[in-house]
């Protein structure tokens, strides 16, 4: 293909492939901060023996949700079973967190 029909083809599409690109790379980013903060405070939590699952269960709702969407969009079974499994993992840590503090 000539470079000028793949152009036209992407302006007719809308789609942005270095955008979508950065956008990827600001995700990324902000899910390993989100991760690595997370784990900070959860390490904070135990040695002031607070309990820890608030946090534990943010983090699996966002892979939960995450793989519901893949699942949606590809009908990828992995992406069904891990939202599942996260699902499971984020409602189980929000019990033992609400256990644990009412």
């Amino acid at each position: 293909m000539e470079r000028d029909v793949i152009l036209e083809k992407y302006r007719q599409e809308g789609v942005d492939e270095g955008r979508n690109e950065v956008n990827r790379r600001g995700d990324d980013a902000g899910f390993y901060a989100l991760c690595g903060l997370s784990l900070l405070l959860m390490i904070y939590q135990t040695f002031t023996h607070q309990a820890f699952g608030d946090v534990a269960a943010v983090l699996f709702v966002f892979c939960s949700v995450g793989d519901f969407a893949r699942y949606r969009a590809d009908r990828d079974r992995f992406s069904l079973g891990m939202g599942l499994f996260t699902g499971a993992l984020c409602l189980g840590c929000l019990g033992w967190y609400l256990w644990h503090t009412l």
